[in-house]
């Protein structure tokens, strides 16, 4: 699993320390594998779902990394078009971020960028054209799943997270 593997290792070892609560579920064996960008695939051949919480500034924060079936139930509740003439049929939620938000990947795009999608902001394009209904929207918020999974690794294990970090799950972050 390489990267992965060595990502889930500094969160196994943050939740050895305390730091964090961290739950990584066995995949059932046979299962097949949802298709998606090689690190997210690496990581569902071996394990179900990984989540992680995390209590800091009085809140608990999290994400989970979902299987197929959550996949399907976090589409179907956070990514939709907010109007007609509007599609978010180029994204596919694979992480919970909170209650009302999910990280996604662009499909359209073969290096499935990573978006963060929050419910009053969903991230829709053109039905007729594929053009961004916010043009500003078209930036992913990480070129990859590994530095998406990277990124949340290093928030959830530092010592002082990146400013973003207490208001996963709310509207208008960026991540930069």
């Amino acid at each position: 699993m390489g990267h992965i593997s060595e990502v889930l290792d500094r969160l196994r070892q943050a939740a050895s320390d305390g730091r964090i609560d961290l739950v990584v579920t066995e995949r059932a064996p046979g299962a097949p594998v949802l298709v998606g960008p090689p690190g997210y695939t690496t990581l569902l051949a071996e394990h179900g779902c990984v989540s992680c919480h995390r209590e800091y500034a009085g809140v608990t924060v999290r994400f989970a990394v979902v299987d197929e079936k959550g996949v399907e139930a976090l589409n179907g509740d956070l990514v939709h078009p907010p109007r007609p003439g509007m599609s978010t049929a180029h994204l596919l939620a694979f992480a919970e971020a909170g209650d009302d938000a999910a990280w996604c990947f662009d499909i359209t795009e073969e290096t499935c960028p990573v978006y963060y999608v929050h419910r009053a902001e969903p991230k829709a394009r053109r039905a007729d054209t594929g053009a961004w209904e916010n043009p500003a929207d078209a930036a992913p918020d990480f070129p990859s799943f590994d530095a998406w999974f990277d990124a949340l690794a290093d928030a959830f294990t530092a010592a002082n997270p990146p400013r973003w970090f207490p208001y996963l799950g709310e509207p208008g972050l960026t991540f930069t």
